[in-house]
């Protein structure tokens, strides 16, 4: 399988430092793995460190090799080159390399190898790839083996857990990989059994930093794991391309109990009493309409061709919601459902005579090929009543300044997420939180970030989001949301979201209040 992080196999360094794989220790006894070694460069400078600290300590460098040091390459090739890297290495520093026993290389899939022993230290970059590349026969069976295995997770958090079963009592784990584990919902089973059985010691996420061997999108960072139970974990952020992994300063926060990390990210409590969901509140979350084929559903009102008026329905793309106002493109969704089942095409005999002319588009489609007798349907249905319902639209991955509020004229498209309520004004001060500095940074922190930072409206996001109770808004804020969302005032929106944080004292940004009680994070020199 080839690994997908830069290159066909990219070595990334992390700090052996972390797991005290270090020369001034006595590593006699120290068991070590690296689960996926590539071509040598991580595993060479375990080697160098044991030669050192078997000088150090006066202990047989070749025997320590042989019982305590194991590395597992898949690619064969790699493997090779691997070894032949590693006992070059040996042999430069003085001993014959025909000592070291064939073991202590495994040329298979790490996933599926057992081992004779636990290991006080478990390092190295495991492999990026996305969970459709990985093949349908060995998803079947990581699915029997990995209880992390679901929300369709990447490859490298089975290597978590994998690793983590592996480690002696109070042994070690450091992994640099991708940091989306620490947000989105493939990574919960996998933050729930750290935090229920480990101890998440050190964060670093740098995730525009260059630490890869070429540039690549990888969002790097590194976690340390420790198999026992602790209190604090030290915490480092940076935007920057360029790091100094040697002089980081940290934040120590409280670790966390369950699967929710977000105190992790963030400078202030998100389970602060005066912070709520956004269901809690009384919406409704929900993502526009998949058809399966847009080039077949949707249309321009100069493509609609005669089909009956009561089989079409405005409907609202992402790229309509730039600037200040909506900007509809004149496009319709064909709606092929009433009452939640599919019409009676002979019925509709202009929909019929339609359908029937991109009948072998359709049929293409896997919802089609599932279930031919339906081989007119949209992957989701189409329910007219959400048109008529006050939305607030919310693009994904449109970088929008501003967010708009749909009064009832257009059906969201699946680029848009949506959230609805009956009381329009509610929707407006909803939009004003959702636009405020406070809740972009939230977003940011907990949420997933493309390349270049920008956050995603995503439900699961959306769901985590903790924002201020609207009921807890005086009247006169409430009306000052509402005037700023009509005029698109941010400024304005700031300072009333500010305040509401200052007043109930979840985090000082404005000067209105003597003495607020914060929680400030301890700083931590590194």
């Amino acid at each position: 399988m080839e690994r997908k992080n830069g290159r066909k196999h990219g070595e990334v360094f992390t700090q052996l430092n972390e797991v005290k794989y270090v020369p001034s220790n006595n590593l006699k006894k120290i068991k070590i793995l690296e689960p996926a070694s590539g071509q040598g460069a991580f595993a060479i400078e375990i080697i160098k460190r044991l030669f050192q600290s078997s000088r150090n300590y006066d202990f047989d460098f070749i025997k320590a090799i042989n019982e305590n040091v194991r590395f597992v390459e898949l690619d064969s090739s790699s493997c090779e080159n691997l070894e032949n890297n590693i006992l070059e290495t040996i042999e430069s520093l003085g001993f014959k390399s025909n000592k070291v026993e064939k073991n202590i290389f495994s040329n298979t899939d790490f996933l599926f190898k057992d081992f004779d022993f636990k290991f006080d230290c478990i390092v190295g970059n495991p492999p990026y790839i996305r969970h459709e590349i990985i093949d349908t026969k060995l998803k079947s069976e990581y699915k029997k083996v990995f209880s992390t295995f679901k929300f369709r997770a990447d490859l490298y958090v089975l290597f978590y857990e994998k690793s983590l079963k592996l480690l002696s009592p109070n042994g070690l784990l450091s992994f640099i990989c991708s940091n989306r584990w620490l947000f989105n919902q493939y990574g919960r089973p996998l933050r729930k059994m750290i935090a229920e059985d480990y101890h998440i010691s050190k964060i670093v996420n740098i995730e525009k930093a260059n630490v890869f061997d070429e540039e690549v999108i990888a969002y790097p960072c590194i976690t340390t794991i420790i198999n026992s139970k602790g209190k604090l974990t030290e915490y480092y952020e940076s935007q920057e391309k360029i790091i100094d992994i040697n002089s980081l300063r940290f934040d120590s926060i409280t670790s966390p109990k369950n699967e929710s990390w977000q105190n992790l990210f963030l400078d202030y409590n998100i389970n602060h009493s005066s912070l709520i969901g956004i269901i809690e509140q009384g919406f409704e979350i929900g993502i526009g309409v998949a058809t399966g084929t847009d080039k077949v559903y949707l249309k321009k009102e100069s493509e609609l061709n005669g089909i009956e008026r009561n089989r079409v329905i405005p409907i609202i793309k992402s790229n309509c919601l730039k600037g200040e106002t909506i900007n509809w493109d004149n496009s319709y969704v064909i709606n092929p459902f009433i009452d939640g089942e599919l019409c009676d095409l002979s019925k509709y005999p202009n929909l019929e005579s339609y359908f029937e002319s991109k009948k072998e588009i359709l049929l293409k489609r896997h919802i089609a090929k599932k279930t031919p007798k339906f081989w007119y349907k949209t992957i989701d249905k189409i329910k007219p009543d959400l048109q008529k319902r006050y939305k607030l639209l919310l693009p994904d991955l449109s970088g929008c300044k501003f967010l708009f509020i749909d009064e009832g004229k257009f059906y969201p498209h699946h680029n848009i997420y949506y959230i609805t309520h009956t009381d329009l004004n509610k929707l407006k001060i909803l939009a004003c939180i959702l636009m405020s500095d406070f809740i972009k940074n939230q977003l940011s922190q907990i949420g997933i970030r493309m390349n270049g930072g920008l956050p995603r409206f995503q439900t699961q996001t959306l769901k985590k989001l903790r924002i201020p109770q609207l009921t807890e808004f005086n009247n006169s804020d409430r009306k000052k949301l509402i005037e700023s969302y009509e005029k698109r005032n941010l400024e304005n929106i700031n300072k009333v979201i500010n305040k509401y944080c200052t007043q109930h004292r979840i985090k000082v940004m404005a000067d209105i209040v003597i003495n607020p009680k914060t929680v400030n994070k301890k700083k931590v020199a590194v």
